[in-house]
């Protein structure tokens, strides 16, 4: 039973609040109602009822919230008796996709190590599915990548949805006006890999049937890679446009009006939830105002409403 979720429970049973008690562990009401959510799984039963105006113990909840407390109580004293004060320590495995790396990860990681100088970062910039593989394996403590993880003992928290647009050179002779994805498909198409949700939009936006001509796709697992060659009229490529502002805004890049659009991109952060690290969660709440700074100072276009589910189940396939 990982203490962590006990500790949410005792909370939001003492305050009758989820954000309380968020405030209280120092975290986000996310990840308050993550940690009650998967202890919730692991017990089989409802813990807390919910409503607009409050929060009550069920009666399952009544009967638990005793032995949490002396479960806490006794790993305390454990502490108290053999363990030692201790500034936090060791290494820290953390992947990101590129997107993130272009964009508001350096001011994430000076932060972070402000607060835990003694931490060493260790850093994997991958596509998101090498990532979400990665964190499976016990590989990484938190990847920062595009889909929520429903398999495994994972955590996952909605960061972002980033505005995405079909970019291509200004010298590239598109005609002006609302495009279809036909008129694109007379070009190649600079693609994220084969697995990328991105990629996945692409054609489903292609199923309708309209095409001329098949889409004559190349694939990079590198982002750099992408805008370079948008840059030099190679092609037309599905890119965020958080990425491409410096490029759009010196002209080397303009963004395409492309009818059907391009869906949003989403940032989850998705970190294992056994075991549990507390510095993981005072990074994914870093992760969130950071990124919340970055899209306040970016152009209007750059984040994409509605904003990504701040919570999704954590399930365990067996």
């Amino acid at each position: 039973m990982n203490l962590r979720f006990l500790e949410a429970f005792v909370w939001v049973a003492r305050l009758s609040s989820f954000k309380a008690a968020a405030d209280k562990l120092c975290t986000t009401q996310a990840g308050i109602s993550s940690r009650i959510a998967t202890l919730e799984e692991q017990l089989g039963v409802r813990l807390f009822e919910r409503d607009r105006r409050s929060v009550t113990l069920t009666f399952q909840g009544t009967e638990l919230l005793p032995m949490a407390e002396s479960m806490l109580e006794l790993h305390a004293k454990m502490r108290a008796a053999v363990g030692s004060p201790q500034v936090s320590s060791g290494t820290l495995r953390i992947g990101v996709m590129e997107t993130v790396v272009h964009t508001w990860l350096p001011a994430l990681l000076s932060r972070f190590s402000r607060r835990y100088p003694q931490i060493t970062i260790e850093l994997q910039s991958d596509t998101s599915p090498r990532l979400r593989d990665e964190l499976l394996r016990g590989r990484l403590d938190v990847a920062f990548q595009t889909e929520a993880i429903s398999e495994g003992f994972i955590e996952n928290r909605g960061i972002a949805m980033l505005a995405m647009r079909w970019v291509a050179a200004a010298s590239l002779p598109l005609a002006p006006g609302t495009l279809r994805l036909a008129d694109l498909a007379e070009w190649p198409i600079i693609s994220f890999q084969r697995e990328s949700v991105v990629y996945r939009s692409v054609l489903a936006a292609a199923s309708g049937g309209e095409l001329r001509t098949p889409l004559k796709v190349s694939f990079f697992s590198s982002l750099a890679a992408m805008i370079e060659l948008a840059k030099t009229g190679f092609g037309v490529a599905p890119l965020p446009v958080a990425v491409v502002q410096r490029e759009v805004e010196r002209g080397e890049l303009v963004l395409l009006d492309v009818d059907p659009p391009l869906p949003p991109l989403p940032v989850f952060a998705s970190q294992r939830a056994e075991p549990a690290l507390a510095e993981v969660d005072e990074l994914i709440a870093l992760a969130e105002l950071v990124c919340a700074e970055f899209l306040a100072a970016a152009r209007p276009d750059v984040a994409q409403p509605p904003a990504p589910p701040r919570l999704s189940a954590v399930k365990r396939k067996s």
